[in-house]
Formats: C-alpha cells, sequence, structure tokens
C-alpha cells in the first residue's frame, strides 16, 4: 500500500489479514474488552459510589440544567452555603449528558437512567478516542499499527481508567481532544490541511477544561519553532492557530451571556484567552504568508513580537492570570486543601505510593521515546519528528503534574503502534521479526498494566498506604454511606470537603464546602469550624446558617497529616464527645457517618 504525505509517496505495511474487519469494529471489541475487564474486576463499582466528586458535581449539574437552569448560569446552589459555587466547567459537557439522561428517562427510572448515563458517555468518548488513534496509526504505518494502537491504548492502566464506566467528568474529553489535536498537529507538516482538525480539537479540549492548557501551548510553540527550521513550513501550524482562535471565539459566544464576555478568569475560558488566541494567530499568519521572503531571524522577531502582544493584552485583561488557572484563588487556601490535591501532584508520588502503576507508565514512555528514535533512521517525515518531539515534552510535563499523564501515554502510543507494525526489511536488519517484536511488546506492556490493574483492585488496604487511604475516602463517600442521610430535613451542612458533592447528589441537604477552587472562602470556613476548639467553632458554624455538621471518622481533606487536634470540634465528634450545642441524630440505617445537629 502506497500513501502520500507532504507530496512524497511512502509505503506503509499492511498485511492483509489485519482489514478484513474494519476499524471501527476493532473499536468496539476494544470497548467490550474495557467494560467486560472493569465489570469482572468490579462488578458493583458503579452502584457503590457515585465515582470521584468530580463525578458527582457533574451529575448534579446536569441534573440543574434539565431541571431549568439557564444555559449561561453554571451556578449550583446548594454548594458554597451563602456563596453558592459558580462552576467553572463548560456547559459542552452537560449538553451531550442532560441529551442521554433526558433521552433514558423517557424508558426507565431515573437512578437506571443515571447509571446508564453513567456508562454509555465515556465508553462513546473511548470509543472515539480509539477509533481516532487507530486512524492516525493507520495513516502512519498501515492497518496493523492500527489495530496495535488500538490494544495499547484501551489496556494503558494509567490512562484507561479515565474512560472507565462512571467517568462523567471533564478529564477524558479533554484527553480525547488534546492528544488527537496534537497528533494531527504533527500530521500538518506533512499533511498542511491536518492542521485545520488540529486546530478544532486543541480548541475543544481548551473550551472544557484548562488542565491540559500547559501542553496545549507547549505544542502551539514547539510547532512554530519547527516550522521556522529549513525546508520546514508555517503552513500546517497556521491553518492550527486559526481554527484554535476561532473554537475558542466561538465557544464562548455559545456558552457565555453576553454580559459576561468582559468578565475575566483565569480557569475558564473568557475573554482574555480568546484575545491571545486571535493576536497569535494573526502574527503565525502574517509570517506564514511572507516566510519565503523573511529571513530566520525575521521571522522569529515576528512571532516574538505579536506572541508578547497578544500576552500584554492578556494581562491587561487579568493580570492575576499571569499566575496560571489559580491565579485568582486565595493563597491561603493552598497549605490547607489545594496544595496537596492529588492531581496536582508529581509522578514520583504515584511511583511511592502504587509503584507498579508507575512501572506501567514509564514502560509506556520508555518504549515511545525508543520507537520514535528507531523510527527516525527509516523515517524522516516530519510527522514522527514532531511525534517525538511532543512525546518528549509531555515527559516531563507529566512528571510535573500527574494529571498530564494520560496525554503522554497516549501521544506514546502512534510511535510504538508505527515502529512495531514496519516491516524488518524497512530499518536496520535484525535476526528477530518485527512480527515477532511487536507480539512479545504488546504481551509485556498488556502484563504489565493488567498487573497493575488487578493489584490496585485485589490488594488488601493493609499492604498499600494509598489504597488505604483511598479506601477509607470510599468508605465515607459510598452511596450506602450517605444514603441513610437522605431522610433528613433539608439544611445546610458543614462537612469534610470531598463530602460536599456526595451529600447534595444523594440527599436533600446542602453542602458549604466541596473540593473545587472556587469555594475557597467556604472551604476554607468549614475547615476553621471543624479545626477549631468548641468555643470558637460555635459562633462560626451559626454564622454560616448550618443545621448539621457530618463527620467521618478518618476523613480530614483540608488538614494533610490526616491527624487533626483532639481539643478541635472534629476531634471531640470523633471521639464523640459533642459540645452542648451539637446533639447527635439517630439514623434508620447503619453507617460510618456521623450526623449532629446544631441546636438552636
Amino acid at each position: 500500500m502506497a500513501a502520500v504525505a507532504g507530496g512524497r509517496r511512502q509505503h506503509v505495511f499492511n498485511p492483509p489479514q489485519a482489514g478484513r474487519l474494519s476499524l471501527l469494529v476493532w473499536c468496539v471489541l476494544g470497548i467490550v474488552l474495557v467494560a467486560g475487564t472493569f465489570f469482572a474486576l468490579q462488578p458493583t463499582r458503579l452502584t457503590a459510589s457515585l465515582g470521584d466528586t468530580d463525578d458527582a458535581t457533574r451529575l448534579v449539574e446536569v441534573r440543574e440544567l434539565i431541571d431549568g437552569r439557564s444555559w449561561f448560569d453554571n451556578t449550583l446552589p446548594r454548594l458554597g452555603g451563602d456563596q453558592a459555587l459558580h462552576s467553572h466547567w463548560s456547559r459542552l459537557i452537560d449538553l451531550p449528558l442532560a441529551g442521554l439522561l433526558t433521552t433514558f428517562d423517557r424508558v426507565m427510572p431515573q437512578a437506571a437512567a443515571e447509571l446508564a448515563v453513567r456508562i454509555v458517555w465515556p465508553l462513546t468518548l473511548l470509543l472515539a478516542l480509539l477509533y481516532l488513534l487507530g486512524r492516525e496509526a493507520e495513516m502512519r504505518g498501515g492497518r496493523l499499527a492500527a489495530l496495535l494502537s488500538i490494544a495499547l491504548a484501551a489496556t494503558c492502566i494509567t490512562a484507561i481508567v479515565q474512560f472507565l464506566p462512571g467517568r462523567i467528568d471533564h478529564h477524558n474529553a479533554m484527553i480525547l481532544c488534546a492528544t488527537i489535536g496534537i497528533l494531527r498537529l504533527s500530521r500538518s507538516f506533512d499533511d498542511a490541511d491536518a492542521g485545520w482538525s488540529a486546530g478544532v480539537f486543541l480548541g475543544l479540549g481548551t473550551v472544557v477544561g484548562y488542565e491540559a492548557l500547559a501542553l496545549t501551548i507547549a505544542s502551539f510553540v514547539a510547532a512554530m519553532l519547527y516550522g521556522l527550521l529549513p525546508s520546514r513550513s508555517l503552513l500546517g501550524p497556521s491553518r492550527a492557530a486559526v481554527t484554535f482562535a476561532a473554537t475558542l471565539a466561538v465557544a464562548l459566544a455559545a456558552t457565555a451571556a453576553p454580559v459576561s464576555f468582559l468578565t475575566q478568569h483565569c480557569d475558564a475560558l473568557s475573554m482574555n484567552l480568546v484575545v491571545l488566541a486571535v493576536v497569535a494567530a494573526v502574527g503565525v499568519c502574517a509570517v506564514q504568508a511572507m516566510e519565503l521572503r523573511l529571513s530566520l531571524a525575521a521571522k522569529l522577531a515576528a512571532l516574538l513580537v505579536t506572541g508578547a502582544a497578544g500576552l500584554a493584552l492578556y494581562g491587561i485583561a487579568e493580570p492575576a492570570c499571569f499566575a496560571g488557572p489559580f491565579g485568582q484563588v486565595e493563597p491561603a487556601l493552598f497549605p490547607i486543601w489545594l496544595g496537596h490535591v492529588s492531581e496536582t501532584q508529581s509522578l514520583f508520588s504515584l511511583g511511592g505510593g502504587v509503584p507498579l502503576l508507575a512501572v506501567a507508565a514509564f514502560a509506556y514512555l520508555l518504549a515511545g521515546v525508543y520507537s520514535g528514535t528507531k523510527l527516525l533512521r527509516g523515517d524522516g517525515s516530519n510527522t514522527v519528528r514532531f511525534d517525538l518531539i511532543m512525546l518528549l515534552i509531555a515527559i516531563p510535563l507529566s512528571c510535573w503534574q500527574i494529571k498530564l499523564l494520560p496525554y503522554a501515554t497516549y501521544l506514546a502510543v502512534p510511535l510504538i503502534a508505527v515502529w512495531l507494525a514496519r516491516p524488518s526489511g524497512t530499518e536496520d536488519r535484525q535476526p528477530v521479526s518485527r512480527r515477532t517484536a511487536a507480539i512479545v511488546t504488546v504481551a509485556v506492556l498488556l502484563v504489565v498494566g493488567f498487573a497493575a490493574w488487578f493489584a490496585l483492585t485485589t490488594t488488601p488496604a493493609s499492604t498499600n498506604r494509598v489504597k488505604e487511604a483511598l479506601d477509607k475516602v470510599q468508605d465515607c463517600t459510598a452511596t450506602a454511606a450517605i444514603e441513610p442521610l437522605a431522610t433528613l430535613p433539608a439544611g445546610l451542612a458543614v462537612a469534610d470537603v470531598n463530602l460536599g458533592p456526595y451529600l447534595v447528589a444523594l440527599t436533600r441537604l446542602n453542602a458549604l464546602s466541596a473540593p473545587y477552587h472556587r469555594l475557597g472562602a467556604s472551604i476554607m470556613a468549614a475547615h476553621e469550624i471543624l479545626h477549631s476548639p468548641p468555643a470558637k467553632a460555635e459562633p462560626l458554624l451559626r454564622q454560616t446558617g448550618a443545621s448539621y455538621v457530618i463527620t467521618c471518622l478518618g476523613l480530614d481533606s483540608t488538614t494533610p497529616a490526616r491527624a487533626d487536634a483532639p481539643e478541635s470540634l472534629q476531634g471531640l465528634l470523633f471521639a464523640n464527645k459533642p459540645p452542648a450545642f451539637l446533639a447527635p441524630v439517630t439514623l434508620a440505617e447503619p453507617t460510618p457517618l456521623k450526623v449532629w445537629r446544631v441546636v438552636q
């Protein structure tokens, strides 16, 4: 088989056996493998818990939209007390979830409809990811490369966890958009038309959330610099820059009320980022239009000037945003909670707690780098070179913040798959056939991935300190633990920051705090109440208008050491020694949660 890339014909290996089934069928088989493994290892997971706090909050947000909340109003009035949470999440995820839930709700009870949505949505995104990864790998190395990429992507434990049933938050959508966007940006150096779709994917990922913003910005900067090299062009990257800026502008117009267009945010799409993207796109397009007449120094200077102008406008709109997505967060929130949120920790923290998962992650990343360097010997295409460049950029970023690890892992997949699919005669001749090497490599990666998954889901808590901590949180936030509180009259509850979303999703209670940085004042208020002596805690508690205080022994998310002073309100409640202004509430069903009513 022959494929045309960048004006020259490239030969790809395409065994006839691999093409008998359509690529989509292979992706569906991958979905069946993932879902089957999930339900075999954890058959009660979905009914036992709503997932993590983001999954529970997303469900609450979708319910609010269905119940009549304005499309432009992301306020969640049941979280935050008097200072209700104005979510920074994009409505672009709420829309399909609300559509699915409304559809399922017509043919089944609400609880069953919500369960169906929690299964269908993440698997649908996974299907899209596997198909698009497969297509990218097929364009680079033929059908065998596509099948290998599907197998590798579907079985990588450090990335696939974001696509498992139950994951209805925004991380999986961002991983899908950013990963495919970067891969198409790479291909735009050999096929400039790929730049159009690259910008759309990267733009959609940014609209959904800023978690991958550092990687997205790095990919554009790297693409501009790479396009300045001799015999390269900025045509593909300039098209990506145009559609990226256009996607941001259209999304802002579609999801923000006109009266809030000039309200600037550091953690969500607003006019400041749109202006930066537009100015940068204009600069790149201007340089690209004259790239045959300008010297390298002139092109670099022009890009620097337009980039600086865009950053200046971005900073003028909201100077705090130069500090990053958390630039508008109160500094006092970092030491008590935000500074030790797990997704902001480094990859090395994963290695210290769950070493087998760290081994699986490094296996994929090292295999990706090795495969990329081997491909360069026989394939000097710009696509392969930029793929490798982006993987080398993504690896340190994922070491910096663990939430970027899935992006790096999936960027490695096409490189591994394409190198393994190449016939042995196309590169340095080796006594072992490439087909044998492919089978052995994929088998090793699968064994490591499944071993990590099995260990994570079956190892006794006493042998793993991270799982022990997770089990404690899951016991407190399990549906069976929260549902006994559903009989309580409505009222505001002061509880651990991680209990808030579940209380709101499963009961009639409102929660003073929840694990979101926009609730900084409420989080600090709840922390102050729970960690102060009763004499100080009582007036603070009454000031919030709370009706309940809820505790769960061992759950203390705003104290990094996980140890509370015995004389604090929470310490006394853990010891079952409530002060006079709190009365115990007896619940009909057993639960690890303890509920105390504020005595008026």
